[in-house]
């Protein structure tokens, strides 16, 4: 056997060394974006973690403590179903109370209608969901961990009709109790989101807690026609209302249907033709009315020119 020289054995070495180096290396990255994992993975367990949910809807639970994102800050927190509940006798768990209730906050928000002289809303939930959200929040507070009260983060999907299992329309809102009433802020109202491949269930409940950010894609429709205690939410530190944040309360849940500003009555301005286009495109790139629906409408209103 030929014997290999000093400066082979170096090379020999060199070479040996390289894989050996460069396994070391994809070890430590490895180990790194692992432990990073699990860091992401126990900080979103300590700001929220599954309280209830279905095949459409899904409630996050939101303690309050040192971590709870700013924008959910407040003095106190209350059980959401003292709120809804208020009044309603000494049995303060009552589900079919709880839901039926439930289910009237959602007859009174909707979406701005593309009608000209009709005040109502489209409904915002369809009533199956308005029902499903009242029966997962009742779960969900009945089942508070460590009895301590909590916020809430809510996301519903629709799926696409046109694309199913890899389209949806997805609406994300927080909802918490205060002494003042039930807050329910915005942050997504129908968004269109595509992927790819045919999508899981981690791929469109995996949202973070953000601050909503009011726009008018993400604002919430309220009949003038209504029940006293349900309005939009002004804080101290603002001026106008903000239209993706409602307040209600206590007293909306037994009130009866009123006129707000009741005095002489303002004549209606009917919307411009190109309002109306303008209000028809914007519910469709939201998903609330369906691309037949569009067209129809859209139909109808340029029969007026």
């Amino acid at each position: 056997m030929r014997k290999l020289s000093r400066r082979n054995w170096e090379k020999l070495a060199a070479c040996l060394k390289k894989p050996i180096r460069a396994k070391k290396k994809n070890l430590k990255l490895l180990s790194f974006f692992l432990t990073l994992l699990f860091t992401i993975s126990c900080l979103s367990s300590q700001r929220k973690g599954m309280a209830s949910s279905s095949d459409s809807i899904v409630l996050y639970y939101l303690k309050k403590s040192s971590e709870t994102p700013l924008f959910l800050q407040a003095g106190t927190w209350l059980p959401i179903a003292s709120g809804v509940l208020a009044g309603a006798g000494p049995d303060q768990l009552d589900r079919a109370e709880f839901i039926s209730r439930w289910e009237k906050l959602f007859k009174f928000t909707g979406i701005s209608n593309t009608g000209v002289f009709n005040s109502e809303p489209i409904r915002l939930f369809t009533e199956d969901e308005s029902f499903r959200l009242g029966e997962l929040l009742f779960r969900a507070e009945s089942e508070i961990p460590d009895g301590l009260p909590q916020a809430y983060q809510v996301i519903i999907k629709r799926e696409d009709p046109i694309r199913p299992g890899l389209r949806i329309r997805r609406t994300i809102f927080y909802i918490r109790n205060s002494p003042e009433g039930i807050v329910l802020e915005f942050s997504e109202l129908g968004q269109v989101l595509d992927f790819q491949t045919t999508y899981s269930f981690q791929d469109w409940t995996l949202v973070p807690i953000v601050k909503p950010e009011p726009s008018s894609i993400n604002s919430i429709y309220l009949p003038e026609i209504r029940p006293e205690g349900l309005d939009y939410l002004v804080l101290p530190t603002e001026v106008e209302e903000v239209k993706n944040r409602i307040l209600v309360k206590n007293g909306f849940w037994t009130a009866n249907p009123s006129k707000k500003n009741v005095g002489t009555p303002t004549k209606k301005i009917p919307k411009t033709i190109e309002d109306r286009l303008r209000t028809l495109q914007e519910l469709l790139d939201k998903g609330l009315i369906s691309k037949q629906e569009y067209e129809k409408k859209k139909a109808e209103i340029l029969k007026e020119l």
